[in-house]
């Protein structure tokens, strides 16, 4: 497999846990990139937790407040996640009282989504709590850095594959 060398890095994961061979997984960038998903967002889920969201739901909500109206097919084509899984992340935010779903006064058929007052209420701690959650995680990031992180994430978003 040809990627970076792993001598070349300050840091790898053998010298995170040196008792594992690793046997070059940790040249395996979807390796890294999954594991650093999951400290952000195991990490974000405490924040949240007494706010009664998940990371997920926030972004809906913080679509939502931005597109009033956006129907749950619009989410699911911008998360590419299939649509009865947006659906069950929407029924608990209605259930909670933080989104209301209403016909589309263009076509009775699509229904659109639409936040509450504590909908907004809740969408802006959370995005204080992910604001302070993501300054904490990246404080070894220069912004130069946080920059370049964020136009190659793009870039291989873009690149993929959309969901079929």
């Amino acid at each position: 497999m040809e990627g970076p060398s792993v001598a070349t890095a300050e840091i790898t994961r053998q010298s995170v846990v040196p008792e594992l061979d690793l046997d070059d997984l940790d040249s395996v960038l979807g390796l890294h990139i999954g594991t650093v998903n999951t400290l952000f967002v195991s990490r974000l889920e405490k924040r949240l937790d007494p706010l009664s969201v998940t990371p997920k739901q926030v972004a809906i909500l913080w679509l939502v407040n931005a597109n009033p109206g956006v129907k749950q097919t619009d989410l699911s084509r911008f998360f590419q996640i299939e649509r009865p899984t947006v659906h069950q992340f929407v029924r608990q935010l209605i259930k909670n009282g933080f989104l209301i779903n209403e016909p589309s006064k263009l076509d009775r058929r699509a229904g659109g989504l639409w936040l509450t007052d504590e909908g907004r209420e809740v969408l802006t701690k959370s995005r204080q709590a992910i604001a302070e959650h993501e300054e904490q995680l990246t404080t070894a990031l220069t912004a130069r850095e946080k920059s370049e992180l964020f136009r190659i994430l793009m870039k291989l978003y873009l690149s993929a594959p959309a969901k079929d």
